[in-house]
């Protein structure tokens, strides 16, 4: 039994805002952001969101285009077969209680460090606050870490803001869960390939969405929304180590869901019949 219209929908949308709140969706934008000095450089950002969703799109629909090719000879009989839903189920479930796991105390510490360090800095220096235009070097270092010099080197050139885009989504692509889960709901639907491929086009461009209105509202605000992006980098630098088990218990949950729809699509304690 598949997903409703609703469901499938649903379940897309909330994968591809996680996948929004990546280090490549959103992160790498906050920081071409910062380091923008004119309007061309904003466009830069632009660039650098397009060619990154232009990734994304290309492996989704060779993703897509080879399991419709496999799903004619073996995934159809997989996906119909009780034991593999009972497997997706367990794991699900296992990937659910993994993400309730606290966020270890190392990653918390080392976040801590790095937020603990940067305000030393400024205190004990007694400096006044760099420039606006400058707010990315004065976050640098705590928060870009090695991304700094691909940073510098990709303002310098379109081909640099082109090579940025493909080196983060190569980067990505072991940590693709949400995308992945996205792609298996899409080749699970009733929809053929084309209708897919329309909706993963949509799912690229939500997913686009909050990298895009950071560049629109610093277009609009200038250099007065440096400070508040600022902000916004530090929290996301400490914040991406405890994402991996939300995005893997909402994945989990998802695999649950459908593995439920499939196993008891009439059992009365069942919501997701």
């Amino acid at each position: 039994m598949m997903l409703g219209t609703t469901g499938l929908f649903a379940s897309l949308a909330v994968l591809a805002l996680i996948d929004a709140t990546s280090i490549g969706t959103l992160v790498i934008p906050v920081w071409l952001v910062l380091r923008a000095r004119s309007r061309g450089d904003l466009r830069s950002a632009l660039a650098y969101l397009g060619v990154l969703g232009s990734f994304y799109l290309a492996v989704g629909l060779l993703l897509l285009g080879g399991v419709d090719l496999v799903s004619k000879e073996f995934t159809g009989a997989l996906l119909g077969s009780s034991t593999f839903r009972w497997a997706v189920l367990l794991l699900g479930a296992g990937m659910l209680a993994w993400s309730f796991k606290k966020t270890p105390d190392k990653a918390r510490a080392s976040s801590g460090a790095v937020t603990t360090g940067a305000g030393r800095s400024a205190a004990e220096t007694g400096r006044a606050p760099a420039p606006a235009q400058d707010a990315a070097r004065q976050t640098g270092p705590g928060s870009e870490g090695r991304w700094a010099r691909r940073l510098d080197t990709a303002l310098a050139s379109p081909w640099g803001i082109a090579g940025l885009g493909v080196t983060a989504g190569l980067l990505e692509l072991p940590t693709m869960l949400p995308y992945l889960g996205a792609i298996g709901l899409l080749t699970q639907s009733p929809y053929s390939l084309p209708v897919q491929s329309g909706l993963l086009v949509l799912y690229c461009l939500v997913m686009l969405i909050p990298g895009a209105a950071v560049i629109g509202i610093r277009a609009v605000a200038g250099l007065r929304f440096q400070g508040p992006l600022g902000r916004l980098s530090a929290w996301l630098a400490k914040s991406s180590a405890e994402w991996l088990p939300w995005i893997t218990g909402i994945l989990g949950f998802l695999m649950m869901r459908s593995s439920l729809a499939f196993l008891f699509p009439t059992a009365g304690w069942n919501p997701f019949k």
